[in-house]
């Protein structure tokens, strides 16, 4: 399949006035009508109007006075609205060779219902209807009313070509996705997206006490990836378009499987981690590895961390490089992109000296600019289920909030 453009949901049309509104009571409630008019820049009565209809269809809840009085009106307390979370429920998808995560979310991210499994290479091969199976079982389980079902998002290990349906992969082995098929088979609307784009809709709709209109998120799992959100927008570009895996670090380093030498992939990905754990545990007999797994094929992510708390000093060495090209590749996003703030997130920064180290490296990296620059990159607990989550922001942003008239 062609790497051709490809172009962001959001920048494919205006939001309505009534999806304006909607996005922005998301975003910033509690809020009062008078906010929404003020920050929005719209009529006073088509304000009025717009909130009246979600109050009307139950999507919108008034919350009572505001404690401050408003601004220019004597004695006069604010009316604040929010979003009733169960007004409506979304389900979000992962898909990956390793697993196929399945939730059910609220429009607040509340969790109401999950399922995991590793698919068998019939599930992969046949991955529409595992999906649609997946879903099916979640609804009968939750006992939630199809007629409150929005849509399914799915979060993917590669990109949606949107007007074919297809994913863009250099793996075969998801010839049977088919966005299109899908939302036919359901009976629900459907949207997907990249897995780590996805990550990025769960941090900006479902924690909007911390999250800014702008902001990166740094991925890194088998491969590395980042998304960027500006103005509450994800930002558009090509296929390779937040490919940051695929950027070189060392001209003279290992060939990467996309046929450079030297990519940051090769030194901090998850896949390449195991690859040379599994290298030391078969050159090395006295490797901590040889202590924790039996043979090279069972090592794992965790089994690297846990080699490397033990103190294996190859595996150190290792991890120490990768921690070092991440720190400057986290700084240098920092610089260019110049977001308010930059997500890391990884399996890898669940130990603490890990995350200690990394941070220092970026905080060193980024000396030059002052202290505030540092501040604004967050190492993020790690989630498995962040995609999935995110899956269902997906759905909620793309299939109710862009669509709502």
């Amino acid at each position: 399949m062609p790497l051709t453009p490809m172009r962001t949901w959001n920048n494919t049309k205006q939001l309505s006035n009534h999806s304006r509104v909607l996005r922005y009571i998301f975003r910033n409630q509690p809020v009062s009508r008078s906010e929404i008019v003020e920050d929005l820049s719209l009529p006073r009565s088509l304000v009025t109007s717009i909130t009246a209809s979600l109050i009307s269809q139950g999507v919108v809840t008034e919350l009572g006075k505001a404690e401050a009085l408003e601004d220019g009106a004597l004695g006069r307390r604010r009316l604040l609205i929010g979003i009733r979370p169960q007004a409506r429920f979304s389900a979000g998808v992962e898909i990956g060779s390793r697993h196929f995560r399945f939730c059910i979310t609220d429009l607040a991210g509340n969790v109401h219902r999950e399922l995991c499994y590793a698919p068998s290479e019939e599930q992969i091969r046949r991955v529409n209807q595992s999906i649609v199976s997946g879903v099916e079982q979640l609804l009968q389980e939750s006992g939630i009313p199809r007629d409150k079902i929005l849509g399914i998002g799915v979060a993917l290990p590669g990109h949606l070509n949107q007007a074919s349906g297809h994913m863009v992969t250099h793996s075969a082995l998801w010839d049977d996705f088919n966005s299109h098929i899908l939302a036919e088979e359901m009976g629900f609307p459907v949207t997907a997206e990249n897995n780590v784009r996805a990550m990025a809709y769960e941090k900006y709709l479902f924690d909007i006490q911390s999250c800014p209109e702008d902001f990166a998120l740094l991925h890194v799992g088998a491969g590395i990836f980042c998304a960027d959100f500006r103005g509450g927008v994800l930002t558009e570009g090509s296929y390779i378009s937040g490919e940051i895996g695929h950027t070189i670090s060392n001209p003279e380093g290992q060939r990467c499987e996309c046929g450079k030498t030297g990519c940051l992939q090769t030194y901090a990905s998850e896949s390449w981690l195991i690859k040379k754990a599994q290298r030391i545990w078969q050159y090395n007999p006295h490797s901590a590895l040889r202590q924790i797994v039996s043979s090279p094929d069972a090592i794992t992510q965790e089994t690297v961390l846990d080699a490397y708390r033990l103190g294996d000093a190859l595996v150190v060495q290792e991890i120490r490089e990768a921690l070092r090209y991440l720190g400057i590749t986290a700084a240098n996003i920092a610089i260019i992109l110049g977001a308010q703030k930059l997500y890391l997130h990884s399996r890898m920064f669940q130990d603490d000296m890990l995350r200690d180290d990394l941070k220092a490296l970026i905080e060193e990296q980024l000396s030059f600019v002052g202290a505030q620059e540092a501040e604004d990159v967050s190492i993020l607990d790690f989630n498995p289920w962040r995609a999935a989550v995110g899956a269902a922001a997906l759905a909620i942003d793309r299939l109710f909030i862009s669509r709502s008239s």
